[in-house]
This record gives C-alpha cells, sequence and structure tokens, in this order.
C-alpha cells in the first residue's frame, strides 16, 4: 500500500512499456567497433557487463601494441550504429540508438573504459563510424588498454550470447565455459578471445563498411 501511494500501480506502469522484449525483436546492424584496417584482439568473451554483475552481455576489444598494460594509444572507437550519446563521463560513452535520449527506451550500447582525453562530448549525434574516443583504462577494473562493449534493449541487458547474439560486421559472438571465454564466428573463420591477445585472438574490420 506505501509503495503504491508513493509510485502507483506498478502493474498498470508495466503495461506502458511490456512486452520488454517484443516476439519480433531483432539485433540492428552493427559494425566492429574500431577503425577499418587496424589490427586489433579480441580479449574477451561474453562476461559481465557492469564490473562483475548481471548478464554476460559484455565482449573485449584491445588494439594492438608493443607494450601491455594501461597505455596511451592512437587507436580510437568507433560508434557500432548510430545514435545519440546520452552519457560521456568516467569512462563511459553510451549511445542511444533510437535517439530519444533516454538510455532506457529501445537499444542503446555501452562502451566503457573511454579515454577523457578527446571523448566525445554529451548530446552529440554520432553516425556509424564516427569516432568516440579512445581505448584505456579508465572508468573501472582494467589491467590493459581496451573497450568494453555492451548491448540494452528498454534498459535490460542483452546477453552476448542468447537468443540476441551480439552481431557484429558478421561475426557473432558465442561464450566460453568461463568469463571473458568464447569465440567470434563467420563463414570464414574463427577468433578465440584470448586475454593477452594472442595470435588467434586477432581482428581485422574490413574497409568495406564504414
Amino acid at each position: 500500500a506505501l509503495y503504491e501511494r508513493m509510485f502507483g500501480n506498478p502493474w498498470v506502469r508495466a503495461l506502458e512499456v511490456e512486452p520488454l522484449y517484443p516476439p519480433d525483436l531483432v539485433q540492428p546492424n552493427l559494425i566492429l567497433p574500431f577503425i577499418s584496417g587496424q589490427l586489433w584482439s579480441y580479449t574477451g568473451g561474453p562476461h559481465g557487463a557492469w564490473e562483475r554483475d548481471g548478464a554476460f552481455a559484455a565482449l573485449d576489444f584491445a588494439p594492438a601494441a608493443d607494450h601491455s598494460g594501461c597505455t596511451e594509444t592512437n587507436a580510437w572507437v568507433v560508434a557500432m550504429a548510430p545514435g545519440q550519446v546520452v552519457r560521456s563521463e568516467n569512462g563511459v560513452v553510451l549511445v542511444d540508438l533510437d535517439g530519444d535520449g533516454l538510455e532506457q527506451t529501445g537499444w542503446a550500447i555501452l562502451y566503457l573504459h573511454i579515454a577523457s582525453k578527446g571523448r566525445i562530448p554529451n548530446g552529440t549525434w554520432v553516425e556509424t563510424g564516427d569516432r568516440l574516443g579512445k581505448p584505456s583504462c579508465e572508468g573501472g577494473r582494467a589491467t590493459g588498454t581496451h573497450v568494453h562493449i555492451a548491448r540494452k534493449y528498454n534498459g535490460e541487458w542483452i546477453a552476448a550470447d542468447g537468443p540476441l547474439p551480439f552481431v557484429m560486421d558478421g561475426w557473432t559472438a558465442h561464450a566460453g565455459s568461463l568469463p571473458y571465454e568464447g569465440t567470434l564466428t563467420r563463414a570464414e573463420g574463427l577468433i578465440t578471445a584470448s586475454q593477452v591477445g594472442s595470435f588467434e585472438s586477432r581482428i581485422l574490420r574490413q574497409r568495406s563498411t564504414p
């Protein structure tokens, strides 16, 4: 009774947004989150979207580097799809794909560990392939320079390996037996996640995409 006096009937409110996942829901077209032609590594298969909690919605990518650890890089993280930047702070860039300015509705993409220097301002509209900032260790736990990406729909994390798998430039994410393990598959190949960026984790985005 107290809850209803403060916030209204929760079941009536739920009818305004349910179902959270419509039966015909599909992921929008997404590209890999880096500039075409640059060598990166797939360093983290499906794992917690925020710190160690929540759905295994996140994937990690790191740019090629001569040194390990948290080092500066000339590589750029780019927008995987068009939308409006609704958060740009503390290592986070969050892009709202439906453009209504709310990350709680529709599709949204989280980019974590984006360096403060050169990070795109809040409120900016971006197109696919626009630069968002450089990967770093800012914004949370990190042992090396990388970008952590995750999808949300209507405010809920979408598992990277589930009914709506994470697909980027035709690469589909698959979970391993443990967090951060897993693969990316496409018709012509397989890429295996490696937290140390070993040979089998290397990935390039083709120049035919934006």
